[in-house]
């Protein structure tokens, strides 16, 4: 695909590809300033997103116009590189082998953020979606994705919102012993619950001297079950089933919780167990865990467990990380190594005339989360250190970057394990006078009112509304819905304390 370059009579360079003018060949600083000019805007963007800008004269206009924006653009070709510098960030809809980036949506949703994308305007080139019509009508097609998924996430977060911040407020009221973890230098095995785990039992106890051993929550009860007693459980899921998997184990054992404030978990819990408290870095229930004086371990959210644990492995020692379980995939039968508390819930139910099979083959697990979860993995770099172990386990799907071996690989490379050192635990006390406590949480709760991030937590899509409107008529009414909302909010919380 060729293009072919020109000079113009005002001094400036213009190109046509595909017999397609891309810029006028008389004047394109003008043509590009008319684009910023008439580009439809009715609120305050953040991000600015135009689809393959070619030579790039729209920059200077469109910064002139959004002085507060970032400008970001999608290449549909590589033969416009030379103007990329003038971005903040250059996306590209192709991989270097020519096929269709695969990861664009994810790549635009990470870089910018639910929020973000919510309040970002996206614009298109128009010569450049009639010189390259399929390479066009992907990139939208991933920004549509892209789109999707941060009304989704908007969505979850103001469902969630206050069960969060509840799950925070319960956390500072009934933790009593904390933890935290030093550094160590060993292997560390990660266990989901995949049906692969299944065939790793038998050889996580042969070499369990070899590692650190990580249970995530769903797989705390198969590892117990078998007699194998996980150095650590990492649970991260606000809702209501994720504190069913730890229920049960957790109070038949001395294993120490990873839980992040907004972490659910019943009371219980809580109390007779040593939680490591993990910080995202964001959000009411970090405030809350801070301010309340707890101490722990840097984390990154992530929409699974999973995606949590391996960061906070890679974290805690310099050695490499083993996935067990991490199937990714959608089962026919049982979705998750046996026992499990959900299936134990759901098992109660079943009788002749709705049986077991026909439960489990009508039920379907969250596929798209799943497919979600599986490019999250096979697009992120683990710089090598990441291995997805079983006993010659056929997956379904492979993990990219993430190469799958067996355990005959596992012993070779782990057989100087005696000389690594382990994570180690140290534990401490947590303040322990109940009703000094709920004093302080009302306190900190009633500081925050109207702290900002706690409105973006509490309320983020009427926040994102409030924030685009600034400067139009339409700011005072978005206002208003966010100091009633945060009015809602700070009741909802209160009587949570005060139960």
């Amino acid at each position: 695909m060729d293009i072919i370059f020109k000079d113009t009579p005002n001094g400036e360079q213009a190109c046509s590809c595909n017999n397609v003018r891309l810029h006028s060949f008389y004047n394109p600083s003008k043509e590009a300033e008319r684009f910023a000019e008439t580009a439809e805007c009715q609120f305050s963007p953040s991000f600015i997103l135009v689809t393959e800008p070619a030579l790039s004269y729209c920059v200077p206009f469109l910064k002139k116009r959004f002085p507060n924006a970032k400008l970001f653009c999608i290449r549909f070709t590589k033969g416009f590189e030379q103007s990329n510098s003038k971005w903040n960030k250059v996306f590209y809809a192709e991989s270097n082998d020519g096929t269709p980036n695969k990861n664009l949506s994810e790549e635009i949703f990470s870089t910018m953020g639910e929020e973000g994308i919510a309040s970002c305007l996206f614009l298109s080139w128009k010569a450049s979606d009639q010189a390259f019509p399929e390479t066009s009508n992907y990139a939208w097609d991933q920004i549509k994705k892209a789109v999707l998924k941060s009304r989704s996430v908007l969505g979850t977060r103001n469902y969630f919102a206050t069960r969060w911040t509840k799950n925070a407020l319960r956390f500072s009221l009934f933790t009593k012993k904390t933890a935290t973890i030093n550094k160590g230098t060993s292997d560390i095995l990660i266990c989901a619950s995949g049906p692969s785990l299944y065939s790793s039992i038998s050889f996580i106890k042969k070499y369990r001297k070899r590692f650190f051993l990580v249970a995530v929550s769903s797989a705390l009860t198969p590892l117990i079950h078998n007699g194998i007693v996980p150095d650590l459980c990492i649970s991260t899921d606000g809702g209501y089933y994720a504190k069913k998997h730890i229920s049960f184990a957790l109070n038949r054992s001395n294993i120490p919780l990873a839980l992040p404030g907004e972490g659910s978990s019943y009371a219980s819990i809580i109390d007779s167990t040593t939680i490591v408290p993990l910080y995202y870095g964001d959000g009411t229930s970090e405030d809350i865990l801070m301010e309340s004086g707890f101490k722990g371990l840097k984390a990154v959210r992530n929409g699974s467990v999973s995606g949590t644990a391996i960061y906070l492995a890679m974290n805690l020692t310099t050695g490499n990380i083993y996935y067990c379980g991490l199937d990714l995939a959608f089962s026919k039968g049982f979705v998750h190594t046996q026992p499990n508390e959900l299936e134990k819930n759901d098992a109660r139910f079943d009788c002749r005339l709705r049986t077991t099979e026909t439960r489990i083959s009508s039920a379907v697990l969250n596929k798209g989360s799943i497919d979600i979860y599986r490019s999250w993995f096979c697009s992120t770099d683990f710089h090598g250190r990441v291995f997805r172990l079983s006993n010659k386990f056929s997956y379904e799907y492979d993990l990219g970057e993430i190469p799958d071996i067996d355990w005959n690989d596992f012993e070779t490379k782990t057989k100087d394990f005696e000389s690594k050192i382990k994570p180690g635990i140290i534990e401490t006390e947590a303040e322990n006078i109940k009703t000094d406590k709920i004093k302080k949480l009302k306190e900190i709760c009633l500081k925050n009112s109207m702290n900002r991030e706690w409105i973006h937590n509490a309320v983020p899509s009427e926040a994102v509304v409030m924030e685009r409107s600034q400067g139009t008529a339409s700011y005072d009414e978005a206002k208003n819905i966010v100091e009633e909302g945060m009015k809602k909010f700070l009741q909802d919380i209160t009587r949570a304390i005060e139960k």
